[in-house]
């Protein structure tokens, strides 16, 4: 029988853990070996860092296991390169004190005092033999000094060395007077099943899953289930379903609230309906509403279900349509999640149940559905519109202000509609000082209060409001953190992964191995999601200077979104055509709410206002340049988030640079420059040196060549028929553009047409200026690179040198290597030196000091 699952050991901080889960996907990654950060935490942990080891336990999980969605084995499994490292060790140890550390394996905490009873040894041998080289003996607690000796020693014992471990701690618990722990090991220590165990260590696991302990309730329940019969066993399969479903592991909640199901009685089906609703969501992406609509049917005739059985039986059932509903409303079916809410509802009114399951209900789902939902509910039933549906952010307000929160969950909805009122900042504040919240005493399970669910919820809505307030440096590694413990790919029905997807693109310029390790525990229906990775492809598109290609994608995610395919709420990417259609027919209303938007996220106001103003700049044309151009520079001051408002710097850079006007180009793309290296968006520097080496070549192009890279002659004739009048444009991604039917024009006043003439070789001047525009932008990273170099030949080898260069160009490792004719693992290692040299930590980095560097070498030659 397998133990519980143990505290980790106490000289290993979560800073370690963090850093080490990282490193751990990275490797696995180059083995194609998948893991939820937080397994490789555990893994890290487990296993003491040992790479090997690392990677052949990780190859025996189950994909289950891997992903986050089952209980990892305690202890992980024994594999051969664990045995490598720890046997000799062990070959030494005498016989008391091998069985020693078996019972330190198996032990349920980490108290000496328990340790040196149940061996029956003092402290002096424990100190003076083998021991303590084995085990840290630190204030009255002990750890394994490596914990791959735990493995070893457990997988080495034999069963009746380890029911002899159980034994004798539970003898050791009876004279300590721990009962609970007495009750644990003996269940253990029982090679027979014993039904009169049953009930305590149900019991047992009640509470650890009440006090957020969800693994080791799940394994008490789990014991508890293999000692039961009967009524007995579907208790048991329920408590382990629902502790197995607050630890994030849906795929083993699913397995037992199915098994309740299936052989449980009508009180028992509808406790677990709720909580089997929300495992098969998280695990398929689906909401299973056949079990949900067979139930609702039985209630329309409570009355033959007998008094007993409707007082369990109903609110179980509003409780589960509940929570169908805000499932069904993160998916963005906003009329299924008005129709599950109306039949709740019903119940309530007809038996005059609590409504605190609803309540929630409501607000979750008004924060994802908006006024779409509203105005369904309002449809459903009028006579108690206002009471039922009223402005969300006014009872986001209300409860805010009175401090009635109806359980953690509600505190998160209250939160993140303050954020879309507009002011984060406050909203984060807020849900901070709500970090303990009282279960609501209507609700029928408490545990989830505290549970790795809940928690993964708050830690993603608190990064959305870090990313809303423009923060997202403090998003992402707050994000990062929460996922070394928490199944935040679960959360929102998917912007969880979403999210860890878009920072890491706006934060570093790529989605790297962990964004993807997240993303890799999500269902394949994730609709929303697959969503949002068209964005994040034109995002990474836009900023690798493949405008095209971000266009197409973003009008792909546009059409996604008019279908009702989103996660609801607004993460930051690239402006659709939907978006700007909502935000110029009406003005959004209050918490974000924005009319005849269907499919579109819901949106704070600096979102919204930055939206605006880039989609007011993309229809501009030379006559109103200048007017519309202060009014839109004007407003972007009231702009708060330095994300949204670099992005408008950015798309005004453009715009001015498209109508001539260089110097305003210029101070607007200084001001993106440094909002986004101030607010974390690394990623998006990648843009502004592109445009600035474009803006280069348009002053070059006119000096050098007589003719503008935009196809003007220096005197300031178009190069094709078009007036000077003729509307420009700026795409989604906020790339100035001037019409099809004519090529780019900075001409300030209307000329005479005339043809553009030709040259010796054949070409026009237009096509000429094109070709020295190219050549210009190659001319421009030449110098950048070259000072570069100059600069750097002082600091780095010569080969390092050479992988620096490659490294600012764009080349992968294994694209550096093929180039230079050496391994990939040899450029690894000089990309290492080259960052530690230059004091950066990643190649974005190492290529925003390249380009930064060109500025301050020409600033002091001048």
């Amino acid at each position: 029988m397998d133990e519980t699952s143990r505290t980790d050991p106490r000289h290993r901080s979560n800073v370690e853990a963090f850093e080490s889960s990282n490193a751990i996907i990275e490797l696995l990654a180059r083995h194609r070996l998948v893991v939820a950060p937080h397994v490789a935490s555990r893994l890290g942990l487990g296993l003491g860092g040992d790479a090997d080891a690392i990677i052949e336990v990780t190859t025996m999980l189950r994909a289950a296991q891997r992903l986050g969605l089952a209980v990892l084995p305690d202890p992980l499994p024994l594999v051969p390169a664990i045995t490598a490292a720890v046997e000799p060790q062990g070959a030494n140890l005498a016989a008391w004190e091998r069985q020693a550390l078996v019972i330190a394996a198996v032990c349920t905490d980490d108290r000496i005092d328990v340790l040196l009873t149940a061996c029956g040894r003092p402290m002096a041998e424990f100190v003076d033999g083998q021991l303590s080289r084995h085990l840290l003996l630190v204030a009255g607690h002990f750890a394994f000094a490596d914990p791959r000796m735990r493995v070893w020693v457990h997988a080495e014992a034999s069963l009746a060395e380890r029911t002899a471990a159980h034994g004798s701690l539970a003898e050791a618990y009876v004279v300590l007077e721990v009962e609970e722990h007495v009750v644990w090991h003996r269940s253990l220590a029982t090679l027979e099943g014993s039904p009169d165990l049953v009930a305590p260590l149900l019991e047992i696991a009640e509470r650890a899953d009440a006090a957020g302990e969800a693994e080791r309730a799940h394994a008490v329940a789990r014991e508890a289930e293999s000692h039961a019969t009967g009524g007995q066993a579907v208790i048991a399969r329920r408590v382990a379903g629902i502790a197995a479903l607050h630890g994030g592991f849906v795929e083993d909640a699913e397995r037992w609230l199915g098994a309740v199901l299936t052989h449980g009685d009508e009180c028992s089906r509808a406790n677990v309906l709720g909580d089997y609703l929300l495992a098969t969501a998280l695990l398929r992406g689906d909401v299973a509403e056949p079990e949900l609509d067979a139930q609702l049917e039985q209630a329309e005739c409570a009355a033959a279900l007998g008094a007993t059985v409707a007082a369990c039986h109903l609110p179980a059932l509003v409780r589960a349509t509940a929570i169908a509903a805000g499932l069904l409303a993160e998916r963005g079916a906003a009329q299924r999640a008005a129709r599950r809410l109306a039949q709740a509802r019903a119940l309530i009114e007809q038996y005059g149940l609590a409504d605190g399951e609803w309540l929630v209900g409501r607000a979750w789902c008004a924060l994802f559905a908006g006024d779409a939902f509203a105005e369904v509910d309002r449809a459903d039933d009028e006579q108690v519109a206002a009471a039922s549906a009223p402005d969300p952010r006014r009872v986001a307000s209300e409860r805010a202000a009175d401090g009635t929160v109806l359980g953690g969950l509600h505190a998160v909805a209250i939160a993140l509609e303050l954020g879309l009122a507009g002011d984060p900042t406050a909203a984060m504040r807020w849900l901070g000082s709500r970090r303990d919240v009282a279960p609501d005493p209507r609700s029928t399970v408490a545990g989830f209060e505290r549970s790795a669910l809940l928690r993964a919820e708050r830690a993603v809505a608190v990064a959305l409001l870090d990313l809303w307030a423009g923060e997202v440096r403090r998003a992402a590694d707050g994000l990062r953190q929460a996922a070394c413990d928490l199944p935040i790919a679960l959360t929102f029905g998917g912007l969880g992964a979403a999210l860890a997807r878009r920072l890491e693109l706006i934060g570093t310029g790529e989605i790297g191995p962990w964004a993807r390790a997240v993303e890799a525990s999500l269902p394949q229906s994730a609709s929303g999601v697959r969503r949002e990775d068209l964005i994040d492809r034109a995002v990474e598109a836009h900023l690798f200077g493949r405008r095209s290609e971000a266009e197409t994608l973003v009008a792909l995610a546009d059409e996604r979104a008019r279908g009702g395919f989103g996660c609801g709420l607004h993460i930051p990417g690239l402006d659709a055509a939907a978006e700007d259609a909502s935000t110029s027919r009406t003005a959004a209303g209050p918490g974000g709410f924005e009319a005849g938007g269907a499919g579109i996220a819901r949106r704070p106001p600096d979102a919204r206002l930055a939206s605006e103003l880039r989609h007011r700049m993309r229809g501009i044309d030379r006559r109103g340049f200048d007017a519309e151009y202060a009014a839109v520079a004007d407003r972007a001051r009231a702009i708060r988030s330095p994300y949204e408002r670099a992005r408008t710097e950015l798309m005004l850079a453009r715009a001015c640079s498209a109508f001539g006007a260089v110097d305003r180009a210029g101070r607007h793309l200084v001001a993106a420059e440094h909002l986004f290296a101030d607010c974390g968006a690394v990623g998006w520097l990648r843009a502004v040196a592109a445009e600035r080496i474009a803006q280069i070549a348009a002053r070059r192009g006119v000096a050098e060549y007589g003719v503008t890279a935009y196809g003007v002659a220096a005197s300031g004739i178009p190069a094709s028929g078009a007036g000077a009048g003729a509307a420009a444009s700026v795409d989604v991604a906020g790339d100035a553009r001037m019409p099809a039917d004519r090529p780019r024009s900075a001409a300030p006043q209307a000329r005479p047409e005339r043809p553009a003439p030709a040259t010796t070789d054949g070409r026009s001047a237009q096509e000429r200026a094109v070709a020295a525009s190219d050549r210009l932008e190659d001319d421009e990273d030449d110098d950048v690179l070259g000072e570069c170099r100059s600069a750097w030949a002082d600091v780095l080898t010569e080969r390092e040198l050479e992988v620096a260069m490659l490294v600012v160009e764009g080349c992968s490792n294994r694209e550096a290597a093929s180039q230079l004719y050496v391994s990939v693992r040899t450029v690894e290692v000089h990309v290492g030196r080259v960052f530690t040299k230059l004091a950066v930590h990643s190649r974005v980095e190492l290529t925003v000091l390249a380009h930064r560097m060109r500025g301050r070498l020409s600033s002091s030659r001048t």
